[in-house]
């Protein structure tokens, strides 16, 4: 009976014991929950002040940047910098270029500058642009791409009243190029596209329409764009109702008209063979704008040249068509389009062309096959007939693209292509008049340049006036 006293001794001071450890944990809980609950508190209270901390600095930053942008224009000649990364749309600010170099109220300074496309890599490529401006006889600085460190020094030592940007994609540059890095001076954008055909693809987080209000389209000075519908779009579109903008013609338009032809086969002994220009679009992925159609219809497009011995076929691509498959986001590789190329240029009626220049070859063609929303626009601004090889789910197209689709051939496959191009070699182009339609309403007068600089020097009066 002792030894069941005992147990029975032992067992209730270990359920007493149990009771005080469970009323422990309980009370432990409680406090923890109560110290969490503080402690969530703390780091929300933290996080609020991180919030208005860094609004309080970037409101510092924009009242440093509104106090820089009114001092500027302190240079006489007002002093100019165009940041130039890609020599494929040169022809956006040749002409300006020029024009400022011939006037004595501006100092221009070119600036040749890496890229980094889409963000993606080093920064690279200028020789590339070097080059290019080297050939057009464009006085120029050079920030090569091992230097690119010191993109910031040399936006200070030159020290512009202006900055040209080639691109409204923070992407495609250097840090020290980017819209934060010039907000205090007055940028100046001539979008490197002639004329946005589409709706864009919803960018940014909350989304935006990327053609005309990105934050460089935001803090520009001014946006110069080719006509009035497209103000419209961007009155509509953007948060400060385009009052940035200025619709003035596009100086790519004007360089289009003045190019002379040139087509790189050499001059036929007898008749001159029918030319056909094939240009291809970057954007064969899907969840862009999905207008490119170059794995899907280049080995139709190589037998098609390769059955037409008496056809010339010149290929070109978007620059970035090399760089989108190189990727590996699509079945098509690069080696597949090192293979192909080579079955290209094995046949003597066909040339790869991969120069930045392309203007001679849209005035040389007779004919122009593309799937390339810019290139529907830009062949009419020449009159060259223009069949669209249309991919059925691109995005869709804005008043202006409707207008431009309205002057060129829409088919569906190469086949749909041979028998457009077949009738447009054998006849006069029905759409011709619809052309020059498009390109009176669109681009308006030549003269696109002498405008820009027109607004340039009332604007810049207009703030040293108010200084």
């Amino acid at each position: 009976m002792r030894a069941l006293r005992s147990a029975v001794e032992r067992f209730r001071l270990m359920s007493d014991r149990i009771a005080e450890l469970t009323d422990a944990t309980r009370a432990f809980r409680s406090e923890v929950r109560a110290h969490a609950a503080e402690l969530h508190a703390r780091l929300d209270a933290v996080e609020r002040a991180g919030a208005e901390t860094r609004t309080t600095a970037e409101h510092t930053r924009s009242d440093v940047a509104r106090l820089s942008r009114h001092s500027a224009f302190t240079h006489h000649p007002t002093r100019v910098l165009f940041l130039v990364h890609n020599p494929a749309v040169l022809d956006a600010v040749a002409r300006v270029i020029e024009l400022m170099r011939e006037a004595d109220d501006f100092d221009p300074f070119v600036l040749a500058i890496p890229h980094t496309f889409s963000g993606d890599g080093a920064p690279r490529g200028e020789a590339v642009t070097h080059a290019a401006l080297e050939a057009r006889g464009i006085p120029h600085l050079r920030l090569r791409d091992e230097h690119v460190g010191a993109a910031a020094e040399v936006l200070g030592a030159i020290d512009p009243d202006l900055v040209f940007r080639q691109s409204q994609w923070d992407a495609d540059v250097p840090p020290a190029f980017s819209t934060a890095a010039l907000r205090g001076r007055r940028v100046c954008l001539i979008p490197y596209e002639t004329v946005n055909p589409t709706v864009n693809a919803p960018w940014g987080e909350p989304p935006v329409n990327s053609a005309v209000d990105q934050p460089l389209h935001r803090s520009a000075w001014r946006v110069y764009i080719a006509n009035e519908i497209a103000l419209t779009i961007a009155q509509t579109d953007s948060i400060l109702a385009a009052r940035q903008f200025r619709a003035l013609g596009h100086p790519k338009a004007d360089a289009l008209r003045a190019a002379p032809a040139n087509w790189p086969f050499p001059p036929a002994a007898g008749a001159r063979p029918r030319r056909v220009l094939w240009a291809a679009h970057h954007s064969i992925l899907n969840g862009w704008n999905d207008f490119g159609l170059f794995p899907a219809v280049c080995e139709e497009m190589l037998a098609w040249a390769r059955s037409a011995p008496e056809v010339e076929f010149v290929f070109m691509h978007h620059p970035l068509l090399p760089e989108t498959i190189a990727r590996g986001e699509h079945a098509f590789t690069s080696d597949d389009y090192a293979a192909w190329l080579d079955g290209w240029r094995s046949l003597p009626n066909a040339v790869a062309w991969e120069a930045p220049e392309y203007a001679g070859l849209l005035q040389a063609a007779d004919v122009l096959v593309t799937d390339g929303p810019s290139m529907i626009t830009e062949s009419q601004i020449v009159q060259l007939p223009t069949v669209f090889l249309e991919r059925v789910d691109h995005i869709p197209f804005n008043a202006s693209g409707e207008r431009i689709v309205s002057g060129v051939h829409r088919v569906p496959d190469v086949a749909g292509a041979r028998t457009a191009v077949a009738a447009l070699l054998a006849g006069q182009d029905p759409l011709q008049e619809r052309q020059r339609e498009n390109t009176d309403v669109l681009f308006g007068a030549p003269g696109a340049a002498e405008r820009i600089l027109a607004d340039l020097r009332d604007g810049i009066a207009a703030e040293r006036a108010h200084a």
